[in-house]
């Protein structure tokens, strides 16, 4: 029971943070990919750092602060930036919360990452986990474009 809720809760933060401060979607999706990135190349690094400052399970701690604390950061930073399209934002934060929960673990202890994949909503998302970070890139990419400041020439309209 508790790997369901685990699970659930990864899945609607961003959603939740969609939901209530507005925040565009697909910028939490990009700050998703820059932290499983930071993540990757300084785990070992972060790790023994922690590891020589914080007893034990602390590292843990340490590192998913280093995975939710950008999602907190941006989510505050970009809140209100949802104008139209709302209900398409809050589409592409369950999706980034499914990118969340596959991406997630990896960086997890051997218990924590395991009650996760033992989760049943892991169980029935895992299949589709490339059509769902594949799906969540291309709406990113295409809000963000569309989203862009046109650039203006200098002319005056109406003439």
């Amino acid at each position: 029971m508790l790997q369901l809720a685990l699970t659930l809760f990864v899945i609607l933060i961003p959603f939740l943070l969609v939901l209530f401060l507005r925040t565009n979607a697909a910028i939490l999706f990009f700050v998703l990919c820059g932290a499983a990135t930071l993540e990757t190349y300084l785990d070992k690094d972060v790790s023994s750092f922690a590891g020589s400052m914080l007893p034990g399970k602390n590292v843990q701690i340490l590192t998913v602060a280093l995975l939710v604390l950008p999602f907190i950061v941006a989510a505050l930073a970009f809140r209100h930036s949802v104008t139209k399209g709302f209900f398409l934002h809050l589409f592409l934060g369950l999706l980034v919360g499914g990118c969340l929960v596959f991406v997630g673990p990896q960086f997890l202890s051997g218990t924590t990452a395991n009650s996760i994949y033992a989760s049943e909503p892991y169980r029935i998302l895992n299949p589709y986990s490339s059509l769902v970070i594949a799906t969540a890139f291309l709406m990113s990419t295409v809000f963000l474009w569309r989203s862009h400041p046109k650039a203006h020439d200098g002319r005056k309209h109406g003439r």
